[in-house]
């Protein structure tokens, strides 16, 4: 075979590999459309396993066949590196960039040296939040940021908390003691406070509960996470 036969015969290979994986992808993408019509398709891909697409919807994994017709969700599990897929690419799409946290409108708080960073959405009725904040009484060398995100849904009496707590002269010892005691700091005074301004950017980011940690690194944590699991992953994100 001539070269120019081999050129022109790579190249029809090279262009129905690209017509058969866009013809794919449509497929799936269609088929994604009718089946959740109210949730925007966030991203397609292929993944390690021939004839599987990676799709992510609403914050969540779906695997997807070549063909769109089979749905199944996650955890896709890599056995050999005992690597769960999912859950790592869970963590990378659902990441929040440390610096476009509202860190401005945070309590900040800072044990020992303060090297290493967390933010965190916490509700002051919320009783997980009231156990992490007994683990973060344990943990040394942390800077933390508090975002008042009160979930009136859950707790009715948790808004007016949280703008006590915003408005006392000193709002780090005001959240210490009501996560303590439960109750309002006294003689404060009404202010400006920053809940509205929080709340939209939790949703915009879908953090739908308390309490949700941020490290440093922009990954999440979600609940009252043990203190040495805690560890472990504040030490992670410090070495990023």
């Amino acid at each position: 075979m001539t070269t120019t036969l081999i050129r022109m015969a790579t190249t029809a290979a090279l262009t129905a590999l690209a017509t058969g994986a866009g013809a794919d992808e449509s497929a799936v993408r269609a088929m994604l459309a009718r089946t959740f019509p109210q949730s925007p398709v966030e991203s397609i891909a292929r993944t390690p396993v021939a004839g599987l697409f990676e799709t992510e919807i609403d914050g969540q994994m779906f695997y997807v066949s070549e063909d769109g017709r089979y749905i199944l969700g996650g955890p896709l599990i890599d056995a050999r590196n005992q690597v769960n897929l999912t859950e790592e690419r869970l963590a990378e799409i659902n990441a929040i960039p440390w610096d476009s946290l509202p860190l401005n409108l945070a309590i900040k708080r800072i044990r020992g040296a303060g090297t290493r960073r967390i933010a965190i959405f916490e509700d002051p009725d919320c009783p997980y939040c009231k156990k992490l904040e007994q683990t973060l009484n344990g943990i040394d060398d942390v800077t933390v940021y508090v975002l008042l995100y009160p979930i009136d849904e859950l707790h009715p009496h948790a808004v007016d908390k949280s703008r006590a707590v915003w408005c006392a002269k000193d709002r780090a010892k005001a959240w210490e003691d009501i996560m303590r005691t439960g109750v309002s700091p006294p003689n404060t005074s009404s202010c400006d406070d920053p809940i509205a301004t929080i709340a939209s950017f939790a949703k915009q980011h879908r953090i739908v509960g308390t309490p949700t940690m941020v490290l440093s690194d922009g990954r999440r944590l979600v609940g009252a996470v043990p203190r040495a699991e805690l560890e472990k992953q504040l030490l992670r994100a410090a070495k990023r």
